[in-house]
């Protein structure tokens, strides 16, 4: 009796040794359903019943809720599908699912309904809240996220992520919102073929990086794509930011790679770049926009432009105001309004290997801009001419205009002097080369100005010096 005793407790201590090393017992897995006949009724109600690992199966049904999500789950719909399974935000005021776990994960619902019009009230339909309520930092952030196949609806933020990183967001529509997604100081999510149709504001960013945006469809809002202030290091590729009143808006943000990107028949612009350094633009299709496909503005320094298009648009690729050593390689600015590419007050850019042709004023202009290289460019069949380096002489020195750094004021010139002109082929424009010869580097280049024979520039110069100098001695003989 004493013997079994002891194989009793060592079997005991076998088992609880056992339980320790694998762990809690398995995960459950939770049925809820409005019409009660399973385990519960509402969403909140499972979640309050559940552990770390659950997961929740919503069955189709009108939900109307708040859902605090403290736990490590799964909640799905049952069907997959939005259309029949809808959680309604109880209080408008509130959030409809509001995670403050990680690893939590999302899909399948039709969330709607937070739409607070009050200041500061966080009424979003997904919300995934890294920010501490105490001073006490916690020691990790909500992230390991999985936000998949929902569809957002008239909610003041679809699906806002404050302080929440390495999270997944795919396969999502985004609609009637007043911003569909929102990142504040977020870092290292994915984004992906997520539809965002028909909100006031797409996708925004404020801070945040190493996040990629991949295969999203942003249409028909107010501003497709923003990104303010220490967004950096991110990634956009395949994105369609079209037929919005802004197409990709980026203000103060660096290190960002844009490629193969659509940003068509927006209002306004379809890329902007404001005091934005350092980024990479290859691939991107920006035609048919309302003003300008490329937009560099107010100190955007250092860029790479390469191999993008941006067609009939008012003006096709632009750099205003001290945007200053960029490079445009590569890039194709056909038929637009005005301008192919348009320099403003600008230096020390390098223009090579465009094409800027069938533009109605000029292929390649520069105004007040100086020491920018224009090589090897095509600038046919514009207007009036395949490049003008703007030649009026009212010379001044802008003492209004301090950098950001506030350490020097810069020289403007109404002339822009001292570029360097070479290898560019200038054919069938009113005026292939229209520039200040004495204060510009002006190398070969080939030139066939409508109705004149096909020589260079120069040439033509002399040419009609030299006949007038033969009809003058034929008047006097």
């Amino acid at each position: 009796m004493q013997v079994k005793s002891h194989h009793i407790f060592y079997i005991i201590m076998a088992i609880g040794f056992l339980t320790m090393v694998t762990g809690s017992a398995a995960a459950d897995t939770i049925i809820v359903d409005d019409s009660g006949t399973v385990d519960y009724t509402t969403i909140q109600a499972a979640i309050d019943a559940a552990n770390n690992g659950d997961t929740i199966f919503v069955y189709p049904g009108k939900y109307s809720e708040n859902v605090d999500v403290n736990k490590e789950l799964a909640i799905v719909a049952e069907s997959g599908n939005p259309d029949d399974t809808a959680v309604q935000a109880a209080d408008s005021n509130d959030s409809v699912f509001h995670v403050t776990a990680n690893n939590v994960t999302i899909s399948g619902f039709n969330i709607k309904g937070a739409n607070s019009t009050e200041k500061n009230s966080p009424a979003y339909g997904i919300y995934l809240d890294g920010v501490p309520v105490f001073v006490p930092v916690k020691d990790t952030e909500v992230q390991g996220c999985i936000i998949t196949n929902n569809r957002l609806f008239n909610n003041s933020i679809g699906v806002f992520l404050e302080g929440s990183s390495n999270n997944v967001l795919s396969n999502n529509t985004a609609s009637g919102n007043r911003i569909a997604i929102f990142l504040s100081s977020s870092n290292n999510s994915e984004l992906s073929n997520n539809a965002v149709l028909n909100n006031e504001g797409g996708i925004l960013m404020y801070g945040g990086s190493n996040n990629t945006f991949n295969n999203n469809n942003i249409s028909n809002n107010g501003i497709a794509i923003v990104l303010h202030f220490y967004s950096n290091d991110n990634t956009f590729i395949n994105n369609r930011a079209s037929d919005n009143e802004h197409g990709i808006y980026i203000r103060e943000a660096s290190n960002l790679t844009l490629i193969n990107n659509t940003a068509n028949f927006n209002k306004r612009d379809g890329i902007y770049l404001d005091s934005s350094h350092y980024n990479v633009l290859e691939g991107n299709t920006a035609n048919s926009n309302g003003e300008h496909g490329i937009y560099l503005n107010d100190f955007s320094w250092g860029n790479y432009l390469g191999n993008n298009t941006a067609s009939n648009n008012e003006h096709g690729i632009l750099l205003y105001y001290y945007s200053d050593h960029n490079s445009l390689i590569n890039n194709t600015a056909n038929s637009n309004e005005q301008y192919g590419i348009y320099l403003n007050e600008i230096s020390n850019n390098s223009i090579e290997g465009n094409t800027a042709n069938s533009n109605k004023v000029h292929g390649i202009y520069l105004k007040s801009s100086t020491f920018n290289t224009i090589i090897d460019n095509t600038a046919n069949l514009n207007g009036y001419h395949g490049i003008n380096l703007n030649q009026s002489n009212n010379k001044r020195v802008n003492t209004d205009v301090i950098t950001h750094d506030f350490k020097y004021c810069k020289f403007l010139e109404d002339s822009s002097n001292n570029n360097t002109v070479s290898g560019n082929h200038l054919f069938d424009n009113g005026k292939g080369l229209v520039a200040n010869v004495s204060e510009n580097n002006i190398g070969i280049n080939y030139i066939n100005d409508r109705g004149i024979a096909e020589m260079p520039f120069i040439g033509s110069v002399l040419t009609l010096i030299m006949v007038g100098i033969a009809f003058m001695i034929m008047r006097r003989e």
